[in-house]
């Protein structure tokens, strides 16, 4: 699940601050620009708002506030992931590391659920550290995709901040990232044909003598114990069927007792987990969302008035355990203990809320 990063308290002043700035220096700019042209309209105009940052391939957007002459060219942002070309569902990780002189901080917007087009699991933010009279903050994030392709990791503002106010804000290098399908070396080979199988034994006039004889042999049975027993004793009614939510937690329960996990079959804890949770979905909102896939499960739960953290929930549930499955996909082993917790998580975020019993209204005597 995503996370907020922490900002100060007066950051959203701050930021809507450096955005009036800068729209007051683009109007400024337009203004001079209509009765100047020339070296001297260009000497005339204000700064401009984008320059070249310290590194390559980033630029910095530089509000119409006084810095210190020091700071000038000494904050820089840069960028890495420890792998360029992972399979679907691969995790890896995407650091960004921000050099800034002392007595000033730095900041992210809140990524939300995704950083581009990858989801991100999870993100940390180390304590900055002091190296070469520097601050050198980071940014871990640990992200993923579920799609193959070319995708790209977007560039990330950093905004820099003397005094809980911005100063700079600084644009991350884009990265492109390359996802290719799971595959393995078996699945390359050629195979020869198969012989053919031979014809199977016609048991169908076996099978209906046989049904003849059974049909007999109940209709016996039925007139001699069970009509007799049945006029004796009285009809009870069967017992009302347990609510979705109730059937699917006693069966992760019942699924949690087998142990599969740790007898290492793992592919058959998540096709388990997967037919309990569609058929908890499907009872709840009234789908097909154990003959349905994935794709056909999503499109269906659109109209029911879902939350968006449930809905991005359930997707990414269904996902992973269609990885395992279908691509034999191997989770790490954190991410099998947590599964469990992710199905227990979509019941309780989509299960229908209490009634409230209505208080009896109080009596009043006659006077």
């Amino acid at each position: 699940m995503s996370r907020r990063l922490p900002l100060p308290n007066s950051l959203p002043i701050a930021l809507a601050i450096l955005i009036a700035a800068l729209a007051a220096e683009v109007r400024a700019q337009a203004g001079s620009g209509r009765g100047q042209t020339g070296p001297s309209a260009r000497q005339a105009g204000q700064q401009p708002l984008l320059k070249p940052a310290p590194q390559a391939a980033a630029t910095a957007a530089q509000p119409g506030l006084q810095e210190p002459e020091l700071f000038l060219g000494q904050a820089k942002v840069l960028s890495k992931v420890d792998k360029l070309v992972i399979t679907v569902g691969e995790i890896i990780s995407y650091e960004m590391r921000v050099e800034i002189p002392q007595g000033y901080s730095a900041a992210i917007p809140p990524p939300g659920a995704q950083l581009g087009e990858f989801l991100i699991r999870n993100y940390e933010i180390p304590q900055p550290e002091q190296k070469a009279g520097k601050m050198i903050q980071k940014f871990v994030f640990k992200i993923t995709a579920y799609t193959t392709g070319e995708l790209s990791i977007p560039p990330v503002p950093v905004m820099i901040i003397k005094n809980q106010k911005p100063v700079r804000v600084i644009l991350s290098e884009e990265i492109r990232i390359r996802i290719a399908p799971v595959t393995s070396a078996s699945d390359m080979e050629i195979k020869d044909v198969k012989p053919p199988l031979p014809a199977p034994f016609n048991y169908r006039p076996l099978l209906i003598l046989a049904a003849v004889l059974l049909g007999l042999a109940a209709i016996a049975v039925s007139a001699l114990v069970i009509i007799p027993g049945m006029r004796r004793r009285k009809i009870e009614m069967p017992e009302p069927l347990p609510e979705p939510e109730e059937l699917a937690m006693k069966e992760l329960a019942e699924l949690a007792g087998l142990g599969l996990l740790e007898k290492g079959e793992i592919d058959l804890y998540y096709t388990r987990l997967s037919e309990i949770t569609r058929r908890y979905l499907g009872l709840r909102f009234l789908i097909y969302a154990l003959e349905f896939t994935t794709t056909e499960t999503m499109a269906a739960l659109k109209n029911k008035w879902l939350e968006h953290a449930a809905y991005q929930l359930i997707h990414q549930f269904l996902a992973e355990c269609d990885l395992v499955k279908f691509a034999k996909f191997r989770p790490e082993p954190k991410a099998q203990s947590e599964i469990m917790n992710q199905a227990k998580k979509i019941i309780k975020l989509t299960r229908p809320l209490p009634k409230e019993e209505p208080v009896p209204a109080k009596a009043t005597g006659a006077r």
